[in-house]
């Protein structure tokens, strides 16, 4: 692969917070080889050159919640095909500049599209991926198709190890979960070095999951039991305890949670996406025209708001400004917060609905700064890969051109250039015409 060089750019320096004008970064062979001053920075004769003049560059989006889509069909005659629709989906994240993903369902597909990525017969963002979903009792029945039933404890043993040695990069534990099984996933995963990530399970709530120190908490599950107690502990109950939520008991939970080391991924996009009774005449925005039918019909059914009662969806938009203080609260005192969109339920478009996450972190209270941290660097150290995430020599060339700078205004991630993904240049126009051609 021939060096890259895209000159005169403005550099958003993820350590200090800060954009750096005028820098010329060199890729070679996937990897950042050198960044610095345009005037000291000659690129190799062999370089293909980008003109910067008047852009920002940062570093590739990491959507830490997404459901990669569609499942691995019943049938061997729909497995290839699902496969070629699973790469056209991911394509649409580099869309919007989201090079790497942490997909939340997993089926052995998922590992098929992983591995095909890395190998570059698919154009894509990178893919980490749990495995199925682990449950004693179905939540949904839906579930059946991506999860995993463990009524015993040695069957919970037996599910961490097998999904460990198929190269699953995570457990992910749901609601619904006896609490000698969650403990006995606990404890296998970290004897075989998988970590543990998803919802709280019900038995064992909030302050069962900061002892066991699951990894990641998805949704902020079990905070709005936490956050008061006057709402008990009934699943569609749950949500009240927002409405009673103070800054105190806020404040306190973010530092328990900070405490055990685990970290959030809040995907705030998803109940902002689902709409109270006086919201529903707001005008959706519409679908990228590029989409492909299947795609754009999948997204347009994916309506999460339809398994709420008009009460409890109102109860939701209540919620969302003490929600909001939360994610603020963990993010001010350490407490890893993630990046994530659950894309595509509540029509959440892949790629798109990260930078609405994005934006709502900021909405929240973050500098526009630490809401990007947790599409980067967060998410990277999460990941273990704590040089990447930045715009440094030797890191991962994965990279976002943008027309503005996303440190003066958030917004500046909707206008998108272009993306490297993988050491390799793709403009926005090509991109979406891949994902046509692809239709």
């Amino acid at each position: 692969m021939s060096a890259l060089a895209i000159t005169n750019v403005a550099v958003v320096d993820m350590a200090a917070g800060k954009t750096v004008p005028a820098q010329t970064v060199v890729i070679r062979d996937r990897r950042i080889e050198s960044v610095g001053p345009t005037q000291d920075v000659v690129p190799p004769d062999d370089a293909l050159r980008l003109d910067g003049t008047g852009k920002t560059l940062i570093p590739g989006l990491y959507d830490m919640h997404v459901h990669i889509s569609p499942a691995n069909p019943a049938g061997a005659e729909d497995a290839h095909a699902a496969l070629d629709r699973a790469a056209t989906y991911i394509q649409v994240f580099l869309t919007a500049g989201v090079t790497t993903v942490r997909n939340m369902a997993g089926t052995p597909l998922h590992l098929k599209l992983r591995e095909a990525v890395e190998a570059g017969r698919v154009v894509g963002p990178r893919i980490f991926t749990c495995g199925p979903i682990l449950e004693t009792r179905f939540t949904f029945p839906e579930m059946a198709e991506f999860g995993e039933l463990v009524t015993t404890a040695e069957e919970a043993r037996a599910a961490v190890r097998q999904q460990a040695a198929a190269g699953f990069d995570f457990i992910k534990v749901y609601n619904d979960i006896e609490a000698d099984i969650y403990d006995a996933i606990i404890a296998t995963a970290r004897e075989v070095g998988i970590r543990v990530v998803g919802h709280v399970a019900f038995q064992k709530g909030l302050h069962g999951a900061l002892q066991a120190r699951q990894d990641s908490i998805e949704h902020l599950r079990s905070y709005d039991f936490a956050v008061d107690t006057r709402t008990g502990d009934v699943p569609w109950e749950r949500y009240k305890g927002w409405l009673y939520a103070t800054p105190l008991r806020i404040d306190e939970l973010a530092e328990q949670t900070a405490e055990a080391g685990v970290c959030n991924a809040p995907t705030s996009v998803v109940e902002h996406s689902i709409r109270a009774d006086d919201e529903m005449a707001e005008e959706a925005e519409p679908l990228p025209a590029f989409l492909p039918e299947w795609m754009a019909s999948e997204i347009e059914l994916s309506d999460l708001g339809a398994l709420f009662s008009s009460e409890q969806r109102q109860v939701l938009k209540d919620g969302r400004a003490a929600r909001s203080a939360m994610v603020a609260a963990l993010d001010r005192v350490g407490a890893g917060v993630l990046a994530g969109s659950d894309c595509p339920g509540c029509r959440l478009v892949p790629g798109r609905s990260l930078v609405r996450e994005i934006e709502l972190m900021v909405e929240a209270g973050l500098s526009p700064w630490r809401a990007l941290r947790t599409a980067t660097v967060n998410a990277a150290a999460f990941l273990g890969e704590p040089g990447e995430g930045r715009i440094q020599t030797g890191a991962r060339a994965d990279l976002v051109l943008l027309k503005a700078d996303p440190l003066d205004d958030i917004t500046a991630l909707r206008r998108q250039t272009g993306v490297v993904t993988n050491g390799r240049w793709l403009p926005q126009a090509a991109l979406e015409q891949m994902i046509l051609g692809a239709a």
